[in-house]
């Protein structure tokens, strides 16, 4: 059984079907929606969230620019442990803390005294790259025709402390980059 609606009812229903404007007792129509404060509400609200965005994307810069150094390093060294092997040459990877660079040299032989640079980049600054227990070498980590290769591990570093080992296998010369936790 339906129940008939009352007659306002019945009438603001008829009035929003027609979309018409209601009027208040003094006479003036109105309707429905945001007030200024309301409007002017949200767009305070919106920008404080933006500016928090903003902060938070920009604190994670820095570990961006270790996690590239980080890739670009292992990928460099996948490249000298590929084209060790298919050229039949020896690849040398050397860091030079000096001049902020490191760079991948080949030769045809160890014995060969003329060294070609196959790669050379920038360390961004705030980022420290290192060898572990191949200082006194001339050759950081040397990757041979055979695919293997001299071993080791190349740790990257920030400020921070925040950084990632890249472990190089001495016989199979395969690449791996680890978190330090």
């Amino acid at each position: 059984m339906l129940l008939p609606l009352c007659f306002d009812e019945w009438e603001r229903q008829k009035l929003v079907k027609m979309n018409i404007r209601k009027k208040n007792s003094a006479g003036a129509s109105y309707q429905r929606g945001f007030t200024l404060i309301e409007v002017i509400l949200v767009l305070v609200i919106i920008g404080i969230a933006a500016g928090l965005v903003g902060v938070y994307v920009g604190s994670g810069s820095g570990r961006l620019a270790l996690r590239t150094l980080t890739k670009e390093i292992s990928a460099v060294l996948r490249y000298a442990r590929n084209h060790a092997a298919s050229e039949k040459k020896n690849y040398c990877f050397i860091i030079e803390n000096d001049d902020a660079v490191y760079r991948l040299t080949s030769r045809t032989s160890q014995e060969d005294a003329a060294a070609v640079t196959a790669v050379e980049k920038p360390i961004p600054e705030g980022l420290s790259v290192t060898v572990e227990d191949r200082e006194d070498h001339d050759c950081d980590v040397e990757f041979y025709p055979r695919g293997n290769s001299s071993g080791g591990i190349v740790e990257t570093r920030d400020e921070k402390g925040r950084g990632f080992f890249i472990v190089i296998n001495r016989i199979t010369g395969k690449v791996e980059v680890e978190a330090i936790e």
